[in-house]
Formats: structure tokens, sequence, C-alpha cells
């Protein structure tokens, strides 16, 4: 089952919530052709990464394959010879309809010095069919030689009328029963992010008051890690105790009976999704190792226990 941010990340420019002035001034960018340098700016999860691949998109003629976007993860590849290799690989023209190439690159504040002074010439000079995008959310920790080069947007939080609007949309797409005052929680509680609402109406889609959706969004809410086990749990292939220590590892300061809860809500809905009476059985039977409550003075040893029986289904 695909997350929800990810179904309805936006691959139109009028699809971008809250977004109105960047978006009038990109699309205006697009058509005079001349701009070859972007920074998007701005908290988490209001845009700035859909934008620079909707541009990229745009760039390619609207039909933009994986051979015209490439994106690069700063926060892992931060050294220069990494950034380097991005640059020798930007000489080369897209096969396929477009010959245009976007990079880009995501977290880019966490690129060393190094890195940054590799990029100063090919940003500034580029190739025609070469476009730089930087997302960031610490722009101040962008070189300034590397701004001055560049085009920047820096989105805003997006306004929680806004996300209400987008969160009741999607309830109404697919037909979720969710009470209103969990909705309205969520939209409350998303500080102007499209995509972290969207995250938390997925963990909270079965709470049924606002009080219990605030507990799993003040506790679970805040990392995606406890939507990975869960998707770990639904897929039935692959797992094993090793996988499943990672996960659970992650979700330190988390409180475990808040993670039992999101993974019964998602549980629930991956079942109410289902037409396999073979995968129904074996998510219910997986369900069932989640079903009592856990006391908090055990911290995660409950948790532990009721992954460790799922594993051990015959599913």
């Amino acid at each position: 089952m695909t997350a929800l941010h990810v179904t309805y990340r936006p691959d139109k420019f009028d699809d971008v919530l809250g977004q109105d002035e960047a978006i009038k001034s990109l699309k205006k960018v697009v058509k005079d052709g001349r701009a070859k340098t972007f920074i998007f700016t701005g908290p988490s999860g209001t845009g700035k990464t859909t934008l620079a691949r909707i541009l990229s998109n745009a760039f390619a003629g609207g039909a933009a394959t994986q051979a015209n976007v490439e994106e690069f993860d700063a926060a892992t590849n931060s050294g220069a010879d990494a950034i380097r290799a991005v640059c020798n690989r930007s000489v080369y023209r897209a096969v396929g309809s477009s010959s245009v190439k976007s990079f880009i690159i995501d977290e880019a504040h966490r690129l060393s010095a190094a890195a940054w002074t590799v990029l100063l010439k090919p940003i500034e000079e580029p190739p025609a069919h070469v476009y730089w995008m930087f997302c960031s959310t610490d722009p101040g920790k962008i070189p300034k030689p590397i701004v001055t080069r560049c085009l920047r947007y820096d989105l805003k939080p997006v306004k929680e009328e806004l996300i209400l609007g987008l969160l009741d949309d999607i309830v109404a797409k697919e037909k979720f029963d969710i009470a209103e005052e969990v909705v309205d929680a969520i939209a409350e509680n998303s500080g102007g992010s499209p995509r972290q609402a969207l995250v938390f109406l997925e963990e909270c889609l079965y709470c049924e008051t606002a009080a219990e959706a605030r507990q799993i969004m003040r506790t679970a809410g805040q990392t995606r890690e406890i939507i990975d086990l869960c998707r770990f749990l639904v897929a039935g292939t692959g797992q094993n105790w090793s996988s499943a220590i990672k996960l659970i590892k992650g979700l330190e300061g988390t409180e475990a009976e808040s993670a039992r809860i999101v993974i019964c809500n998602y549980l629930a809905a991956t079942l109410l999704n289902t037409s396999s009476e073979r995968k129904a059985a074996g998510l219910l039977r997986v369900l069932e190792c989640f079903r009592n409550s856990y006391n908090a003075s055990d911290k995660m040893a409950p948790l532990l226990y009721s992954v460790g029986l799922a594993l051990n289904m015959d599913r």
C-alpha cells in the first residue's frame, strides 16, 4: 500500500498547496528559459523537492524520465568527490525525447565546504542542457557565492485552512471513515506541512477522538520510522529479526503504546483495502499480536514481544 504523502504528491505547479507567489514566478522562468540554477528553502514538507521535480519536468517539455532528472542526497553524500562525480556526469546529455538534465541536490546545506567549491564553476556556467536545483531547510549554511548565483525561492508554512481542505478532499476520495474532530486536530498539528499532515492522517486514520490523535502525533507522528515498521509487518516477505530490531531502535523516544495504536490502525486500513482472503487472514493474525494495550512501565518490551510474535507467524 503506497503511503498517502507519496500517492498525493503534486506533479503540476497548480497542484502545489500554498506557494502561489513562487509558482507564479516559476511559470515565468520556464517560459523565459534563461535561469539555470535555483535554491528552494523552507520548513520540511512545504514543497521544496516537489517544486524542483515539477520544474525539472517542465524544462524537459513535460515528459521527463529518469534520464532527465537526477536526485542527490547531500545528507549521505556530502563530500567533494561525490559532487565531482555528479559534475562529471552533467556534461552528458540525456537520452530520449529531451536532452535536458536537471540535478536536484536535497539537504544541500549538508554539503562540505570543499563540495561547494567544486560546484562554483559548474553552476556559474552550466551547459545549455543542464539545470541545478538546491533544496534546503537551513539556507544560512549555503555559501554566499552559491546563493548569489541562483534564483532563490523561500517557501512558507501552508495555512491551516488550506491543509484542512486538502485533508477533507483526500478523506472523501479515499472514502475514509474518520471523525471530523480528528481531521481538524491533524490540520492544527501539521505545522504548515502538507506532507506531515498526510503522514499524520495515515497514522491517525482510526482514532476515535482528537485526544487520541494528538497523543499519537505527539509521540509517534514526528518520525516516519513507525510507518516503516508498519510496512515491514504488512510486507509478509523478506522479514527477519535483524531488520525488525533496526526499525524498533529507530523508535527511540516513542511510547510503545502509541506505536501499538498506529500499527493497529495501519493494519486495519490495509485490511479494508485487501480483497485477498489469504492476505487478509495473515494480516488478522498479525493484528492479533498487537491487540492488548501496553503498560508504560514495561517500556519497549511489549512491542518487542508483539513484533516477535508477528514474525513467527506462518503467513
